[in-house]
């Protein structure tokens, strides 16, 4: 039975790995994308179901919850979704403990600009999303007093991606994480939000022929 169940498990990887598409993320920055300084994102991959899949880009100090006098466990209200959503736990880098992740090969440093990155998907439907936040993004609605550090919630864009899928999709805006960190929720309330709807201009992807 061992034998059947591995034969099996091979046949299902390679098969996932002959149906794998390429696609290119293309995210250009918005007119707030810098403020004290850029933002935190996290871009990843669920089924329709809504279970997750695997993250394709992630900004470092996200990932190593490397934050400047923050505290061990990181800032999981920066990306709450994406925190959530991928299970992540990784503690705060020291120097006793060097700050690596699973994600490693899909992390970077938080780019001055627009975001350019070639990811390999399965062909199958699925559905990207993308989450944004920039840290002191304070306004009337969302003060010091009231919001903590982060200011303004985190942003985050979505797109249905269909089976066998050509061209270019764009990702649409679907509401924040919750301020605190404390669950996955995309919430559509929006009231009170300036700035953080233009920390981007356009997200989409697009299909190597």
């Amino acid at each position: 039975m061992k034998k059947v169940i591995t034969i099996i498990s091979v046949c299902i990887l390679t098969t996932s790995l002959l149906c794998a598409r390429d696609i290119s993320i293309t995210v250009k920055a918005g007119a707030h994308w810098k403020e004290k300084r850029e933002p935190q994102c996290a871009i990843w991959l669920e089924d329709t179901q809504g279970n997750y899949i695997s993250t394709l880009y992630v900004t470092e100090r996200a990932s190593k919850k490397n934050w400047i006098m923050g505290p061990a466990q990181g800032r999981p209200e920066s990306l709450p979704v994406w925190y959530h959503t991928s299970n992540y736990a990784a503690e705060k880098k020291t120097k006793k403990r060097p700050a690596t992740t699973q994600f490693d090969a899909v992390t970077s440093a938080t780019p001055k600009g627009n975001i350019l990155s070639k990811r390999a998907i399965v062909d199958t439907a699925c559905v990207i999303k993308a989450e944004f936040n920039t840290s002191f993004d304070y306004n009337e609605s969302y003060t010091k007093k009231n919001a903590g550090v982060n200011g303004q919630p985190s942003v985050i864009y979505q797109a249905l991606i269909p089976q066998e899928a050509t061209g270019n999709i764009p990702l649409s805006f679907a509401g924040t994480g919750t301020l605190n960190g404390s669950d996955g929720v995309i919430h559509t309330q929006t009231e009170g939000l300036t700035t953080a709807t233009t920390i981007v201009d356009s997200i989409s992807i697009s299909f190597s022929k």
